[in-house]
């Protein structure tokens, strides 16, 4: 169960059962924090990109990406950061989070179609979650979902 709380002008926080900020939606992103590692971050996000496309296939009749049938996670950096990658395809952004006290922990953001609205947004990410959860083995203190606003420029 994921409990979805509006927090700003379009952006909102997603909450799992025992209170923990685990993800957040803004317009055409939605992301989750709480990993532990560079690999789980990566195995999560190959993950959470196959519901996601899965989701917007259902919606669309399309999606904006594709994996291969064998996909090879790796991470790449670039002026905009760094991604986790399956070929030449950018699967999703992954922030480093200093977590106030709490140590480090890391991040992914799936960046979503533009015809993707706040609804398909929402739906989106509570069908990603439902595939990451069991990876989602961080410890998200107070201060975690601000750190990731933060690092992505955005803190509403």
């Amino acid at each position: 169960m994921l409990a979805v709380i509006a927090h700003g002008d379009d952006a909102f926080r997603l909450v799992d059962t025992t209170g923990r900020d685990v993800g957040w939606v803004r317009p055409s992103t939605i992301g989750f924090t709480g990993f532990v590692s560079e690999n789980s971050a990566r195995g999560a996000a190959i993950d959470g990109a196959r519901a996601l496309i899965r989701c917007l296939k259902r919606e669309f009749g399309v999606a904006h990406m594709e994996l291969s049938d064998r996909p090879r996670a790796r991470t790449v950096r670039d002026g905009n950061g760094e991604w986790v990658a399956d070929g030449k395809t950018r699967v999703a952004r992954i922030l480093r989070v200093d977590n106030g006290g709490y140590g480090q922990e890391l991040a992914i953001e799936f960046r979503l179609p533009p015809y993707a609205n706040n609804a398909v947004a929402i739906n989106a990410a509570q069908i990603v979650y439902g595939a990451l959860s069991r990876e989602l083995t961080g410890t998200s203190g107070p201060g975690a979902l601000q750190a990731v606003y933060e690092a992505v420029g955005q803190w509403p």
